[in-house]
């Protein structure tokens, strides 16, 4: 009887299970990467929409306030918080003067 070269069945079965768990790792580990990134992406649009409160608009579907409130003398301290329709959160502060002309 002679010796066959090759892979046992037991070896195959284990490498297969290997091959399996690293890639069921591979693509969890994918995943939280994408949702990292898209929640960040989220985050810079809040801190945009925020920023354009300040300048007067409204994005649709966000909720937004904006709070005017004294400052030094003249100036008035601004604060925006929006909501993205996702619960994503963002709050701004600006403090706003008039220019002083002589």
């Amino acid at each position: 009887m002679t010796e066959k070269e090759g892979f046992s069945l037991p070896e195959t079965l284990i490498a297969l299970l290997l091959f399996s768990l690293s890639f069921t790792a591979l693509m969890h580990y994918q995943l939280a990467l994408a949702t990292g990134a898209q929640q960040q992406m989220q985050q810079r649009e809040a801190w945009q929409m925020a920023w354009l409160r300040f300048e007067g608009y409204q994005a649709i579907g966000w909720q937004s306030s904006l709070i005017r409130q004294p400052g030094p003398t003249g100036c008035t301290l601004l604060q925006v918080t929006v909501t993205s329709p996702l619960g994503r959160k963002a709050e701004l502060s600006r403090l706003q003067c008039q220019a002083v002309t002589d």
